[in-house]
């Protein structure tokens, strides 16, 4: 088999779910001129197949370049797992030059199997443009070719992201765009109490849960983690972030009567802007992580151990006793 036949891929890309718009966005940047596999863009290819068998084999023989977008948790979840195993049996037999490491964030730790000797590209540091021409380099250095850019093609990606941006302008300043969204925050609500439910079956960390259309509050009463979403307008989702906070106190739950003699004073803040992916319709940004996509879910999950890292902080005295805000 010649050089040219021997790889059906030119790259494979690799990343957590969280970090599939920005790998859909260097898949779109790349497949110009280069054959790139992408799970959510060979689908059909995998589909009646073992498609654990099938990730496998393309990160262990098919591409030519192998591009990990790494933060903390790649190769823990299943996929990135059987991923990582493929990708170290291949660098161990080819070389480490196969291997493209992407840093998404400065303070991630790589796997102790990648030698510190081995260049790691911060995302962070570089962007998504300078990413794309390294990856093309060092698929040159490797014996790739680039092929001639399919104008065509070029045409038809540049209509379909201008259709899906006219789209999102539209949704996001619209009634069914609002609505759309707070269906989802309804779904984080829910995610959040079942999740709070199955801890206090299996663990002493109990709390109590309570929603409305507003907010979502957990508290055991010495801590509490609220999470609301408000839109600016009835029609309008710009500068309509979701809060996650965090409170060294009790706070009260949504629908029940009291006041408190003080206001209880705020540790912490996260704020989530709502977003529409081409690929996983809407979804989460957190500020200041552009290229961070979470889904629904996954902003349930990071509040509820945002509230279990607050249990923690108190049951081992980290954490002082509860604060308030002094008021005239």
């Amino acid at each position: 088999m010649g050089e040219a036949e021997k790889y059906k891929y030119d790259v494979a890309i690799s990343f957590l779910s969280r970090d599939e718009p920005l790998a859909l966005e260097l898949h779109a940047r790349l497949s110009q001129q280069l054959d790139v596999f992408l799970y959510s863009k060979k689908q059909e290819e995998i589909a009646g197949t073992d498609g654990l068998e099938a990730f496998r084999s393309v990160f262990r023989h098919k591409a030519r370049l192998l591009v990990v977008l790494f933060r903390d948790g790649w190769g823990e979840t299943p996929w990135t797992r059987i991923e990582q195993t493929a990708i170290t049996e291949r660098v161990l037999a080819d070389g480490w030059n196969c291997l493209f490491f992407v840093m998404l964030e400065r303070r991630a730790t790589p796997p102790k199997w990648l030698p510190e000797t081995h260049i790691r590209f911060s995302l962070e540091d570089y962007g998504i443009e300078q990413a794309v021409g390294a990856i093309k380099a060092r698929l040159q250095e490797l014996g790739g070719r680039l092929k001639a850019t399919d104008v065509l093609q070029q045409a038809k990606l540049v209509e379909q992201r201008a259709a899906f941006f006219a789209e999102r302008e539209r949704l996001f300043n619209s009634h069914e765009g609002v609505n759309a969204v707070r269906q989802e925050v309804r779904a984080i609500y829910e995610h959040i109490g079942r999740r709070m439910v199955d801890i206090a079956a299996s663990t002493r960390v109990k709390s109590h849960v309570g929603a409305d259309e507003n907010c979502c509050v957990v508290t055991n009463g010495r801590i509490s983690l609220r999470v609301s979403w408000q839109p600016r307008a009835l029609n309008r989702l710009d500068n309509s972030p979701l809060r996650v906070e965090e409170f060294n106190s009790r706070i009260m739950l949504p629908n029940k009567r009291g006041y408190y003699l003080k206001k209880p004073a705020k540790l912490s803040e996260v704020l989530y802007n709502p977003e529409l992916s081409v690929d996983w319709g809407w979804c989460w940004v957190k500020q200041l992580r552009a290229n961070e996509y979470l889904s629904s879910t996954e902003v349930a999950d990071e509040a509820v151990s945002r509230f279990l890292h607050l249990f923690d902080r108190v049951a081992s005295g980290k954490l002082g006793p509860p604060n308030f805000l002094d008021e005239d």
